[in-house]
């Protein structure tokens, strides 16, 4: 045989083997996946749900209760007749497509099987969980009643214990409690019926509806206190005030009507009684606030016109003495003006302004006499009275208080007149000393601009003698004139400091350098310079400057060296210290 035949048959051979080895294989995948859905399946055929749904049901549900457990009974009615016998139609078909070689086929059907069977054991779960919330409900609702029933009889034993404190809201708080009792007598017949779901609904809204009132009932005790007790007691302490009031014969604000504000304010207290009534005790509290605003207010008025009685009582009686004591004082103030203005000027209108106080203390007097027949007569009510009163006080204070700074200021003239000429004989003294110090230093003469500052502050303090001299000084002119003579006399001091040292200084560093003219031509040229400079132009200053400049590069350091000497040893000018 030839060769090429015997490969070709063993070729055939290999694919026929193959195949039939991937053919088994496909068909026992197959196999195994059936077989384990007839194992899923059989485990959720025997899952308890038949007896729970019995259990459920021995229980003789009603209503709401009655509505779900039919509807999740015949839910697996429907899985366990209907879904179960379709489930098993295909795994039957998979079965006999998979024995005669249609795999494919099979594994679509198996897939398909797979897919129900998921969806038939979520079902099966939801009826299971629905099933046993039913049998939950009531065990819950068994459990919280005895929790409500607590708190419900826990307030209605505060109310009871305490009706007194709930005024006339008892009836309303009576009333709630029924409704909450006739909700858990409804609760328990939902329940005993066979309702568990319906009943859990109106126990709550019971256990909802005690909290509620009891959250009521803890602000009410407040309120009823406040209305029918706080209240009551302020108004009667208002009304003794009023009557107190009558028999002194005090008068009361024209702008209050005292017995209107009372009824007002009855009628607001029985507004907030008939809110918390009908529990609306936002309202209620709110009208109380403004109650209280309206009874502390009218407090507020008598202890004010007590007060004002006071204070009208203790001053009305003196007033007229404060104002002739005022008189008196601005009488003798003007004669003071008189005589002072004999001797010195008066630049603040003196004389005008306790004029104007005698006009204005003339017309407190009309109004003092006024007012006292007021008073005499009750014609208002002791607050404008003392408002009148403080008025009065108030102006001749001011006046009084004017007077004294006028007094105090006139005082002060011929203080300052003293002080004035104490300081121009110290500037005087000052200059002829200056004077004589610049003198003793024997210079070939003056610069110009010194001797302008010497006339100046000479004419300065010329002037400030002429003011001292006159029949009547003018503080005002002398203080400036000493202000100015005081800067001019510091001025001329500096200037003569810095004159006496240019020149000591210049005719000391000139003779230093003598030693330097026959061997130095840059020093003997600012010799003959300065020397120049001193003698005939007596720019002390610039003879100094020119000097130093050359001896400082002939010798470094000699002008410090020689500067530092003299400042070192020099001796306090005796026009220091006579102004201090």
């Amino acid at each position: 045989m030839p060769t090429t035949v015997i490969w070709v048959l063993v070729t055939i051979a290999v694919v026929a083997i193959a195949a039939y080895i991937l053919i088994m294989i496909m068909r026992k995948g197959n196999e195994n996946r059936i077989h384990k859905l007839e194992e899923e399946k059989e485990k959720l055929l025997d899952l308890p749900v038949q007896d729970e749904i019995d259990a459920v049901k021995k229980m003789h549900l009603v209503g709401q209760s009655q509505n779900i457990y039919r509807e999740w009974n015949q839910k697996w009615i429907d899985l366990s007749s209907n879904s179960f016998a379709d489930l098993e139609k295909h795994l039957f078909d998979a079965e006999e497509l998979n024995s005669h070689f249609h795999f494919l086929n099979a594994r679509t059907e198996i897939d398909a099987c797979e897919k129900q069977l998921d969806l038939m054991k979520g079902d099966a779960e939801n009826i299971r969980g629905a099933i046993s919330e039913l049998a939950a409900q009531e065990q819950r609702n068994s459990t919280k009643i005895q929790e409500s029933l607590d708190l419900y009889e826990g307030l209605r034993n505060e109310i009871s214990e305490n009706a007194e404190a709930y005024g006339t809201t008892i009836g309303e708080i009576e009333k709630q409690l029924n409704n909450i009792e006739e909700e858990f007598t409804n609760f328990v017949t939902l329940n005993s019926t066979g309702d568990p779901i319906e009943a859990a609904e109106v126990l709550e809204n019971a256990e909802e509806h005690t909290i509620a009132l009891g959250n009521i009932t803890k602000r009410i005790p407040e309120i009823v206190k406040v209305v029918e007790e706080e209240f009551p007691r302020k108004i009667s302490e208002l009304n003794e005030g009023y009557a107190k009031f009558e028999e002194l014969e005090y008068k009361l604000p024209a702008t209050l009507d005292f017995k209107q504000e009372i009824n007002n304010i009855q009628d607001r207290m029985k507004s907030s009684t008939e809110f918390a009534e009908r529990f609306e005790l936002d309202r209620a509290e709110s009208e109380i606030k403004l109650i209280n605003d309206d009874i502390n207010e009218l407090y507020d008025i008598f202890e004010s016109e007590y007060a004002a009685s006071r204070l009208v009582e203790q001053n009305a009686g003196s007033i007229k003495s404060y104002i002739d004591h005022t008189r008196e004082n601005n009488k003798n103030l003007l004669l003071e003006i008189d005589h002072v203005s004999q001797s010195y000027v008066l630049t603040g209108n003196e004389m005008g302004q306790v004029r104007a106080y005698q006009a204005q203390i003339e017309q407190a007097t009309n109004d003092t006499d006024e007012l006292l027949e007021d008073i005499a007569e009750n014609t208002e009510a002791n607050s404008v009275f003392s408002s009148r009163l403080k008025a009065i006080q108030g102006l001749l204070e001011e006046i009084e208080d004017n007077q004294l700074k006028i007094n105090d200021s006139l005082s002060k003239l011929k203080v300052s007149e003293k002080d004035a000429q104490v300081k121009a004989d110290a500037f005087d003294i000052e200059l002829r000393t200056i004077k004589r110090y610049v003198e003793k230093l024997n210079l070939p003469g003056l610069p110009k601009e010194y001797l302008d500052l010497f006339y100046m502050a000479t004419s300065r303090v010329e002037s400030l003698f002429k003011e001292l001299n006159k029949v009547r000084v003018n503080v005002d002119t002398l203080n400036h004139l000493l202000d100015i003579s005081n800067e001019d006399m510091n001025v001329l001091e500096d200037a003569t400091d810095k004159l006496t040292d240019d020149a000591n200084l210049a005719e000391q560093l000139i003779q230093y350098s003598n030693r330097y003219k026959t061997t130095d031509g840059e020093v003997a040229k600012a010799f003959n310079r300065a020397v120049q400079v001193f003698d005939n132009e007596w720019d002390y200053g610039k003879a100094r400057e020119d000097i130093s400049t050359a001896l400082e590069q002939a010798e470094p350091g000699a002008v410090d060296r020689i500067s530092n000497f003299y400042f070192n040893n020099k001796e306090v000018p005796d026009y220091k210290g006579i102004r201090r």
